[in-house]
């Protein structure tokens, strides 16, 4: 039975496709009401390798459903369970194709998750790209999803500001205003690199980078590179420079939990998930440190002490996953790389330590994580928490005060960010389902 949205169009003045809007509609159901589907924007593409840019002279408001910020695997799985549900969607994308956070890394770079674990709806990634698949395995898989699944997407189109517009999200960007009632932000866990600032850095005039700028291995063969940071990008840099030929030394503050991507051959992610969803942290932690001694040594007398907090512990208060060894504590041991402490300032070509040790490296590339950069977008809306992660970062349910907003793989799981966008997705568009459903109880009276 179709809900009586006439009279309330004639006492609120409203059309029957604002109606439909407000009640988050699909569009086949606001056809059977009488209500025109509106043309999709030209410049609005279905997905493939090369994207159309949006007109940045067009600053039409836009008037769509759910609008998804980021087209990542979160964003691409955010869409899809919403187009699921019934919902017209759109993804915006500030870069020029999905996956550019991918698209930008080194070309050394695979997935630490497993592949049978490392899939949005639907199929997986094929067999012949192994176990961990590589950079561009990842690309082509974002890619043919997007096609797969038809996601409407707009590149080249990057959100500016979030705001209130009665029971609508108002979103300003880079081309033209939109309104939407469901709104959901999946621009990824490193969104933004966290650069340090050393006293004395800018004299250094040899190359000084964060890793989001590393571009390959083998350009540094025969060099003296300083990796600083020893997490699971340092890790995994410092082991290909170390294969390349590189002499590497790494800067380490706090001595990280290490795992390896097997433990006796068999993929570790599925184990690191089952402890960490099913047993006791104390014991989960202490089982993981046992299995660390087992597989890794004493790594004290290389400059790895063992870290004071366990590696569960550690990731539920801190969201730090631990650092996935891929060939550098294998390097520490045959002399091809050394870790020394922390770095405390530059002094023209030398960095000094703490402690006063000095090194002169030819390059230096800062390891030192991600930021969400979040906070110029929502920070005004009170709905994040802590290093600017989201209160409510498990997809759904939505903050009290932000209803309707919804974050989408803004966490670092042990699972993988990949695994984890199609389980927020999925909460996600339940919720709005769900939304929909009293909407149309209050507006038909039921």
């Amino acid at each position: 039975m179709l809900p009586p949205l006439e009279p309330w169009c004639r006492h609120h003045r409203r059309s029957l496709g604002d109606a439909a809007m407000v009640l988050g509609m699909a569009p086949p159901f606001a056809i059977t009401l009488g209500v025109r589907p509106r043309a999709r924007h030209s410049r609005t593409a279905r997905i493939g390798p090369r994207l159309p840019a949006a007109d940045t002279r067009c600053h039409e408001v836009e008037r769509h459903q759910a609008v998804v910020v980021g087209a990542g695997s979160a964003g691409l799985a955010a869409a899809v369970a919403l187009q699921r549900r019934g919902f017209e969607t759109i993804v915006i994308e500030r870069a020029h194709a999905v996956g550019a956070s991918w698209r930008s890394r080194y070309p050394e770079l695979r997935l630490n998750s497993w592949r049978p674990m490392s899939k949005l709806q639907g199929r997986g990634m094929p067999r012949s790209y192994g176990r961990y698949p590589s950079r561009d395995d990842v690309v082509a898989y974002l890619d043919l999803f997007a096609r797969q699944h038809a996601v409407a997407v707009r590149v080249r189109t990057e959100l500016v500001a979030v705001e209130r517009d009665g029971d609508l999200w108002r979103l300003e960007t880079t081309s033209r205003t939109m309104l939407c009632r469901y709104l959901v932000i999946a621009t990824g866990w490193d969104a933004l690199p966290d650069m340090p600032h050393w006293p004395g850095a800018e004299s250094f005039g040899q190359e000084l980078i964060h890793a989001s700028e590393f571009a390959g291995a083998a350009a540094y063969a025969g060099k003296h590179v300083l990796v600083v940071g020893g997490g699971n990008s340092g890790f995994d840099i410092a082991g290909h420079l170390a294969g390349a030929g590189a002499r590497v030394t790494m800067s380490m503050r706090t001595p990280p939990n290490i795992a390896g991507r097997e433990v006796f051959g068999i993929p570790g992610q599925p184990i690191l998930v089952y402890f960490g969803d099913h047993i006791p942290r104390v014991i989960a932690d202490t089982t993981f440190r046992i299995a660390q001694r087992v597989m890794f040594g004493d790594l004290s007398r290389y400059g790895i002490p063992r870290p004071q907090v366990g590696v569960y512990t550690h990731h539920r208060e801190h969201g730090r996953s631990p650092a996935v060894d891929d060939g550098f504590i294998g390097a520490v041991r045959r002399g091809a790389a050394r870790v020394v402490g922390p770095v405390e300032r530059f002094d023209g070509r030398d960095v000094v330590l703490a402690g006063g040790a000095r090194l002169r490296p030819d390059s230096v590339i800062c390891a030192t994580g991600y930021r969400r950069g979040l906070e110029r977008l929502v920070g005004h809306l009170g709905v994040l928490g802590d290093e600017g992660v989201p209160v409510h970062h498990a997809g759904a349910p939505e903050h009290p005060r932000a209803p309707r907003l919804y974050f989408c793989g803004m966490w670092a799981p042990f699972s993988g960010q990949i695994r984890l966008g199609p389980i927020h997705a999925r909460r996600i568009a339940r919720a709005a389902a769900v939304d929909r459903r009293m909407r149309y109880r209050v507006f038909s009276g039921v």
